[in-house]
């Protein structure tokens, strides 16, 4: 898998993260809303309830008193027509209202314009009082006109007309005429021809209501935390009472309806509107809480989909190089087989040929003797060097016959940088060794290990170039050491460096280009690895790991 692809991948994996945390979160929050809500129709339900019941007995109480005003009202409305029926002092009327209760008596004519009654005899200069006729005189040409009105309640239900009786005039009856009046009533005068209307005292009925009525029972329930307002409307929707929160209720309303008796076949209303502050308070923080829990598994999902593709792309990456390194056995493989037939093919005339020189150099000297000792020397020498590239495939072929023992590396490291210091004073290079004394042994066949060093050293060395710096360290690792062989040459191309370990591949010429393949092949045979790293113009580093002595 690329690591573009594996990226898109990734980037998709969080996009769907995101989509499942958002839609988790909103139908929570939807479904937290919706629970809210019920609850809230719940409890709005359950207070109408109790305010019907409780609002139900007050309306039956108020109804009592307003019809206990009435009748009182409608009685000293009497006793004024009966007093009227003699000549009277007006003051007389307003010092009966002040002992009664009332707020005033009006006296009307039948137009609705004030009456005022004759002054009495004594007060125009005449003799003592005289008692008017029999009950009904001076009474209109009409006669007695029963007639009864109320106005101002809320509560009772109208009044039913008697046989005979005659309605109010409509004067009396447009409700400009009483405004300013909370509660009263008026009857047909049979002492003279007009109306007598009583007015009740607002404040002991507005006390009264405010106290133990229907009112009191609304301001309580107002009272209570989530109410926005209270209302109470009789069948023409006038409002017969209402009451609010001291304090104004902040957020939306949600209001309940529901019809409610009045008495006497009447049909109100009552209306309840409660705050959805507390519903839209527990939605934010529901949708805060939403949040906060979708960024938390969105971070930790985010990191652990990071883990997840960050191991895989690891676990892809060992996969590959272990890929390569099996193909790259597999090509060794073949290749030792092809070299231990080369070899075994090779090395007879190779031996043949190097007894035959011996032979002519011991028995069959011409002269000049100088001339043909060269020749022979040459072409031995040449022998050798076959003989030595036999042996390098044979290398290849043929399984390892290692020699374990414990290694002091720091030593190791010492001889060989004695080994080619006399090369790198030649060539102007510092060889420096940084191995502290206390390092772990390691067990390793030591001629081995030794060759492989050497192998790297002289390479560092070469590759370093005049002037340069070659860097033997060896420090503890996790499971073992580290040994690094370091140079400040000019580097290995990057399209070089892949095939850096492959046989037969080499920069140098007359170079065979198995060396590195054959050093990999020793520390591998020893349970480690052989890596390099190199930047172009910044030389180049290879790094030897061993495993540790086991315990």
């Amino acid at each position: 898998m690329s690591a573009r692809l594996s990226t898109r991948y990734f980037l998709a994996s969080i996009v769907l993260l995101v989509a499942l945390v958002a839609a988790f979160t909103a139908t929570t929050a939807r479904r937290t809303q919706a629970q809210l809500r019920a609850e809230l129709e719940r409890t709005s339900q359950s207070l109408a309830d109790a305010l019907e019941a409780g609002s139900r007995n007050a309306v039956r109480g108020d109804a009592l008193v307003e019809a206990a005003v009435a009748q009182r009202l409608f009685d000293n409305a009497r006793l004024v027509d009966e007093l009227l029926r003699r000549p009277i002092d007006p003051d007389d009327l307003t010092r009966l209202a002040r002992r009664n209760g009332l707020r005033r008596i009006d006296l009307l004519d039948l137009d609705g314009r004030p009456w005022t009654p004759p002054a009495p005899p004594w007060m125009r200069g005449g003799g003592p009082p005289m008692m008017h006729g029999p009950r009904g005189e001076g009474v209109g040409p009409e006669g007695p006109m029963p007639m009864r009105y109320m106005w101002g309640r809320r509560w009772m239900a109208p009044l039913a007309p008697d046989a005979g009786e005659r309605p109010a005039p409509s004067a009396i009856r447009d409700r400009r005429f009483w405004e300013g009046s909370v509660f009263g009533v008026a009857i047909g005068a049979t002492s003279f021809p007009g109306i007598i209307a009583v007015h009740a005292d607002a404040a002991e009925l507005v006390e009264f209501r405010r106290d133990v009525g229907v009112d009191r029972q609304l301001a309580e329930l107002a009272g209570r935390a989530g109410v926005a307002s209270v209302s109470l409307l009789g069948p023409d929707r006038v409002v017969l009472a209402s009451a609010a929160p001291a304090e104004p209720v902040t957020g939306g309303r949600f209001e309940i309806a529901r019809p409610f008796a009045l008495g006497g076949g009447r049909q109100g209303e009552l209306t309840v509107a409660f705050s959805t502050e507390p519903l839209e308070r527990a939605w934010r923080r529901d949708v805060q809480a939403g949040i906060g829990l979708g960024a938390a598994v969105l971070l930790v999902g985010g990191v652990g989909l990071g883990l997840i593709f960050w191991a895989q792309q690891r676990h892809l990456r060992e996969l590959r190089a272990l890929e390569t390194e099996m193909a790259q056995r597999e090509r060794l493989a073949a290749l030792g087989d092809v070299a231990a037939a080369f070899a075994h093919e090779v090395r007879n005339p190779l031996n043949a040929v190097s007894m035959g020189l011996q032979r002519l150099r011991a028995e069959f000297a011409p002269a000049p003797a100088d001339e043909y000792a060269r020749f022979v020397d040459l072409m031995q020498g040449e022998v050798t060097r076959l003989n030595t590239i036999v042996e390098d495939f044979l290398a290849l072929a043929r399984p390892l016959p290692l020699t374990p023992a414990r290694v002091a590396v720091d030593t190791l490291l010492g001889e060989l940088a004695a080994l080619v210091e006399a090369q790198a004073r030649a060539a102007s290079i510092d060889v420096r060794v940084a191995a502290p004394s206390s390092l772990p042994r390691v067990v390793a066949d030591r001629d081995h290990l030794k060759q492989v060093l050497l192998n790297l050293v002289l390479n560092a060395v070469q590759a370093a170039g005049r002037g340069g710096r070659v860097t033997l360290e060896a420090q503890p690792a996790r499971d073992g050491i580290t040994i690094v062989v370091a140079d400040t040459g000019p580097g290995i191309a990057p399209d070089v460096l892949p095939r850096i370990f492959d046989p037969y591949f080499t920069t140098r010429n007359g170079g065979l280009g198995l060396g590195l393949t054959i050093a990999r092949r020793i520390v591998q045979a020893h349970g480690g690895s052989l890596e390099v790293e190199s930047t172009p113009g910044a030389g180049a580093r290879f790094t030897v790991r061993l495993p540790g002595v086991p315990r």
